[in-house]
């Protein structure tokens, strides 16, 4: 017996050995043909991402080994999660979740599609959510709910968890918002990482995080001293376990997350505050609020969170009747409500400015601020009630049994709709024929009869008239039709144009192979850039959602955007800005510079130099975009403004034109009330001008200047 136990044993170790280098190899074919986004190291590219160009390359290099669509699938969400965490820019990062979704319906046959598809309908949910579309959000959020408990995956599950937790905070159900968070902070705690270290980061955001936000529940619900424990609890998280928090610099070495643990804090800080003074301890809540307002204020910090704490602050010094300290901190927060508007912030500083214009005796100003102060009150109201609902649980309920009805009833809807069509379709032949034969007949009678038909026409001219306007609508609707269908084949023609660019990245291809490869993804980039202008010349220009706006900000924003483009031409751009606030709608107005400065590239030689100036007169703003390009011609002068065919011409690398841009950037500006013109520019090249009304200029801002050279 003995014996066998010595032979036993060096036989199980020889058996583990080997089992453990198979399960490595089948990990390292995995990593190269099936990585999925949860495996995924991010310190190969986490070095890359303050540039963006750089960072989608870093992306697109480590999911080539992938299969298509995989490779797309994941390709998207990374670049998703750079615009929604990185950027805040939410609807770019919807447009990456959208993607993701018409993507994964190609990996149905797979083994993780449900873990896809719950992660996507997850992310898209999140997108519409920071955007406050709440009700599409909810939807979203179930569907990703239902999906996950498909997949019985429970770390996933606490996604769904801290979603339904952000819903009814929402909706002001603050008591069963602090019921899901503290789910999600124990399910994450139960959560098996299988020693992947990356997911330590993860875990240290998001637990600190419930924590946060249980204690925000319970302030809200006025029971200060469970906020205060929460909100201690979550310092003492962070405190001792901060070392989980951390980044890979440049050389792959893994560095403490500074910038997150101090934005964590000074969070925390601001929040704490609030039940510090409604417990009395104002001193304590006014050291919290500096120090939250000095740490958030540094660069790659929750900037965001700044204003709020200002509110706080300035709040802290009417009530202790410092006014003169707290008209500075006001002023702080009406400048950061620039860069982060908010109604409820706006609607605070209309009245803590309404209090201090009463502490002055001022009674006309104060009731002037008081007005807007009731005004956005009664608007934020509006909104909400829409956003507000009884009961979570009932709805979630409501939508499984709308869900399951839905799928019974799906396949006899969409067979009904195919009977209806096709018998109008057959009435329509039939009435088409009978017209036909009338009208034949009808043509072989006598000119007697005629002259009594002719009677009769005149008698249907009204008749015929309606028919006309009915003719005149459904034309309408096919061309609604025909922008539906451009929209909706953006992102299959946007695939093409991607998968043929990621197989141009392979060295193995015959010359005419390539060629053909050439050929395909260059015809893709043109239909896309051709959809677009379809579906922006479809837009009403007319309705613009005019709110304060950074100009210098916007116009320095569109030229980083375009300075990649610009590097393809060694190209270059100089920016001189002015500072000052206009009333204009932020997205309509950043397509009008980005059209702008595009077409300055475009049109612009090789090695140019793009200048962008600013200048302020009688509180109006000029902005003039400068190029050494081609000039426009005399024929087109009048044209380049309309949406002509003969009004296009190829850039100076034969980038192609669709003759919209301009039409539309006019437009744009025609709505603002303001001007758009150019004039040629001695020696060569174009000067396009923009002028509309400065509503406010401040007396600091600095001077912008961009350089774009290439790599």
């Amino acid at each position: 017996m003995k014996r066998e136990k010595k032979i036993l044993i060096p036989i199980l170790l020889i058996l583990t050995a080997f089992m453990l280098f198979f399960m490595s190899c089948r990990n390292y074919r995995q990593k190269d043909a099936d990585q999925s986004y949860e495996n995924f190291s991010f310190r190969k590219i986490q070095q890359y991402i303050d540039d963006s160009a750089h960072y989608f390359r870093a992306i697109d290099s480590v999911y080539a080994y992938l299969p298509y669509p995989q490779r797309l699938y994941e390709a998207y969400g990374c670049k998703r999660g750079y615009y929604y965490t990185h950027k805040r820019d939410y609807a770019r990062a919807l447009m990456y979740s959208d993607s993701m979704l018409m993507i994964v319906k190609q990996l149905r046959r797979n083994k993780g599609y449900m873990h896809w598809y719950a992660t996507a309908l997850s992310y898209k949910a999140d997108d519409l959510h920071a955007l406050e579309r709440y009700d599409e959000a909810f939807g979203f959020y179930f569907l990703a709910r239902e999906a996950i408990l498909k997949t019985g995956n429970l770390c996933q599950r606490t996604n769904s968890t801290t979603s339904l937790g952000k819903i009814a905070y929402k909706r002001k159900r603050y008591a069963e918002a602090a019921r899901f968070f503290k789910e999600a902070y124990v399910q994450r705690s139960d959560c098996d990482h299988n020693g992947d270290p990356n997911k330590e980061h993860t875990l240290f955001a998001n637990q600190q995080a419930d924590l946060d936000n249980i204690g925000i529940c319970y302030s809200r619900l006025n029971m200060h001293d469970s906020a205060i424990y929460y909100f201690d609890s979550a310092l003492s998280y962070i405190r001792y376990n901060a070392h989980k928090a951390f980044r890979y610099n440049a050389q792959n070495q893994k560095v403490l997350d500074t910038a997150l643990i101090e934005s964590a804090t000074a969070v925390i800080y601001g929040n704490l505050a609030k039940d510090a003074m409604e417990t009395g301890n104002d001193s304590l809540a006014e050291r919290l609020l500096k120090e939250s307002i000095r740490i958030n204020s540094l660069p790659r910090r929750a900037v965001e969170d700044v204003p709020w704490s200002l509110a706080k602050l300035a709040d802290l010094y009417i009530r202790q009747k410092r006014v003169h300290e707290a008209e500075p901190v006001l002023f702080a927060l009406e400048r950061g409500l620039d860069s982060f508007p908010s109604p409820e912030l706006t609607g605070k500083w209309n009245l803590m400015q309404s209090r201090i214009a009463g502490e002055n005796n001022d009674f006309r100003k104060a009731n002037r601020y008081l007005t807007r102060y009731m005004k956005i009150s009664d608007s934020i109201e509006i909104a909400e009630r829409g956003v507000l609902s009884p009961d979570i649980n009932k709805e979630l309920n409501y939508l499984r049994n709308e869900y399951e009805l839905d799928a019974l009833q799906k396949e006899d809807d969409l067979k009904t709709i195919y009977l209806i069509v096709t018998a109008m379709g057959a009435a329509m032949a039939v009435l088409v024929m009978l017209l036909i034969w009338r009208n034949y007949r009808q043509s072989k009678k006598h000119i007697a009869v005629l002259a009594g038909l002719n009677k009769k026409v005149s008698g249907k001219h009204a008749h015929l008239a309606k028919a006309f306007s009915a003719l005149e609508n459904s034309h309408a609707e096919n061309s609604r039709m025909m922008k539906v269908v451009a929209h909706d084949l953006r992102n299959p023609v946007g695939g093409i144009a991607g998968m043929s660019d990621f197989l141009l990245k392979e060295d193995n291809y015959l010359p005419g192979q390539r060629k053909m490869l050439e050929m395909i993804s260059k015809a893709g980039h043109h239909a896309v850039q051709l959809i677009e202008e379809l579906l922006h010349t479809s837009q009403q220009r007319n309705n613009v959602n005019k709110v304060p706006v950074d100009l210098a900000v916007l116009v320095a924003y569109c030229a980083e955007m375009l300075a990649p483009k610009a590097a393809e031409k060694n190209q270059s751009i100089k920016l001189q800005t002015l500072p000052c606030t206009v009333h204009a709608d932020r997205e309509k107005l950043w397509r009008v510079f980005s059209n702008l400065i595009g077409n300055a590239l475009k049109f612009g030689p090789e090695e140019s130099v793009i200048d962008i100036d600013f200048s302020l007169k009688d509180n109006r703003v000029t902005v003039a975009v400068k190029d050494r390009g081609i000039g426009i011609p005399g024929n087109l002068k009048e044209k380049i403004f309309k949406m002509t065919a003969d009004s296009k011409r190829l850039g100076t690398s034969g980038e192609p034109s669709y003759g919209l841009g301009l039409a539309i950037c006019r437009q744009i500006m025609d709505a603002h009330e303001g001007k758009l013109w150019f004039e040629s520019r001695q020696g060569g090249g174009t000067v396009f001008y923009v002028s509309f009304a400065c509503t406010a200029t401040s007396p600091v801002h600095p001077h912008h200047k961009i350089t774009s050279v290439p790599e």
